[in-house]
């Protein structure tokens, strides 16, 4: 008998829905079954559960609603209700987005280089050349010529480049849990005495940097989002017609983005 994580995969291929999102969902019912324990069939109780584990890890709410939904599929594969749970709304003015300057994200490579660990310049090094999230970040496949991304947020599994700027600081990476990814940027940060106006700081800082300077260089739109891993159903309209069709090879992406990278000449300066 198939497992539940299989009979979600196979009901989304049947549906004729794209592979990788398919293996995706696969991956996160199995986090569920992990947390839940193989069942026949699951309950409210179990949904809840799931949940507070979600959150124990550190996942952010976008997360979570994502991870949430292969829950609902089995819900409905195996005729259970799945429980409506009213989720506290949260007004504009109370969300807070830090973003790091591009002088800033600069001084942490520079200083890095000096007083961070392997490790740690890992982790600064993909950060700051492909944007990741914190949970790409914790979690990445396997780094040779490639780098494989799983966004965990509706986009499409990607392996990007490797530059050589950053090449020589890959081999002190380490997968890791989600939560200590938040605590080793607080230690970066101590580790540089970067003084940061504000709270909230993470590695988002430094995706909003590059994300934003990509932009102030004028570069293509549809290639930054190519390049940030946003899904076609972040984009809207038009635009979002186009990012569907304007699909280009991953190679050319990240050539191009290289070419205007605001952080990459950084890495390289004085070598390693």
């Amino acid at each position: 008998m198939a497992s539940v994580a299989e009979k979600v995969y196979m009901d989304l291929v049947a549906r004729g829905k794209d592979i990788d999102t398919a293996k995706r969902w696969r991956n996160l019912i199995m986090k569920f079954e992990v947390c839940c324990g193989a069942k026949n069939i699951y309950e409210r109780d179990d949904v809840i559960r799931y949940l507070c584990w979600l959150r124990e890890q550190g996942y952010r709410q976008s997360s979570i609603d994502v991870m949430v939904r292969p829950v609902k599929l089995l819900a409905q594969i195996q005729g259970w209700s799945f429980p409506r749970l009213a989720m506290p709304k949260v007004r504009d003015g109370d969300v807070r987005r830090p973003m790091l300057s591009h002088e800033e994200v600069c001084q942490m490579i520079r200083r890095g280089k000096e007083v961070l660990s392997a490790r740690e310049l890992a982790y600064l090094a993909l950060s700051t050349t492909y944007g990741l999230r914190r949970e790409e970040l914790s979690g990445l496949g396997r780094i040779d010529g490639k780098v494989t991304v799983d966004t965990v947020k509706g986009g499409p599994v990607t392996n990007h480049m490797v530059p050589n700027e950053i090449k020589p600081y890959l081999a002190g990476y380490e997968r890791t849990g989600v939560r200590y990814m938040s605590f080793v940027f607080r230690r970066i940060i101590k580790k540089l005495d970067l003084a940061l106006s504000g709270e909230n700081y993470g590695w988002h800082a430094i995706r909003r940097a590059l994300a934003t300077e990509l932009l102030y260089r004028d570069f293509s739109l549809i290639n930054v989002v190519r390049f940030m891993r946003w899904s076609d159903g972040t984009v809207k309209g038009e635009f979002g017609m186009l990012a569907i069709y304007g699909k280009r090879n991953q190679e050319e992406v990240d050539r191009s983005v290289f070419r205007v990278h605001p952080f990459l000449s950084i890495w390289s300066e004085g070598g390693k």
